[in-house]
C-alpha cells in the first residue's frame, strides 16, 4: 500500500533537551493515524516538524515522497493545517478570512468563492459569512479555522480517505 507519510528516526533538540527522540512511523493511504502520548512526549514538536514549521535536528520526514527539508513549500500546499491557536484575522469577515487564505494557494477567485460557499455550508456558517470574526462564538471560530484548513482541498486528506469503490 502506498505510503503518504514516512518519518524515520526523527530527533528535535533544543540545546541539550530532546523534545522528540528517535520517532519513526508510517501512514499509508487509507489509514487514520493518531499521535498519542503524555505531556512533554514530543507530539506538538513532531507535528511542527511534519508541517515544516520547525526543522528536524536529525532523521527524515517524507510526505508524498517529498523531503520536508527540500520540498517544504510543495508539502505545505498539499496539506491542511488547523492550528491550536485562533489565527483568524479579526478585521475581516468570516467569508473574507476564507477567501484571503485561498489566495495563498493561488486558487482562482471564482473557484475560491465556490469552495468557500461549500465549506460555509458544511460547517453551518453560511448565516455568519458577513459577520466579523470578533462577532462569532468561539465554537464558530473553531469551525471557521477548520474550514480554512480545508480551503485548498488538501491532497493529504484526500489520500488518507478511501473513496467508495476504491482500493
Amino acid at each position: 500500500m502506498e505510503q503518504i507519510i514516512e518519518v524515520n528516526r526523527l530527533i528535535k533538540k533544543f540545546n541539550d533537551v530532546r523534545a522528540a527522540n528517535d520517532i519513526s512511523f508510517r501512514v499509508r493511504k487509507g489509514e487514520f493515524f493518531g499521535l498519542l502520548g503524555p505531556n512533554g512526549a514530543g507530539k506538538t514538536t513532531t507535528i511542527r516538524m511534519l508541517c515544516g514549521f520547525s526543522p528536524p535536528s536529525d532523521g527524515s520526514i517524507r510526505v508524498f515522497d517529498l523531503d520536508i527539508t527540500k520540498d517544504c513549500r510543495k508539502i505545505k500546499a498539499c496539506i491542511g493545517i488547523c492550528q491550536q491557536e485562533n489565527t483568524l484575522d479579526p478585521d475581516l469577515t468570516v467569508e473574507q478570512n476564507l477567501l484571503i487564505f485561498a489566495g495563498y494557494f493561488h486558487i482562482p477567485f471564482k473557484k475560491a468563492k465556490e469552495r468557500c460557499r461549500e465549506l460555509l455550508q458544511f460547517f453551518a456558517l453560511t448565516h455568519k459569512k458577513d459577520a466579523k470574526v470578533m462577532e462569532i462564538s468561539g465554537g464558530m471560530a473553531r469551525r471557521l479555522i477548520l474550514a480554512r484548513a480545508l480551503i485548498n482541498d488538501p491532497d493529504l486528506l484526500n489520500q488518507l480517505i478511501r473513496k467508495p469503490n476504491s482500493a
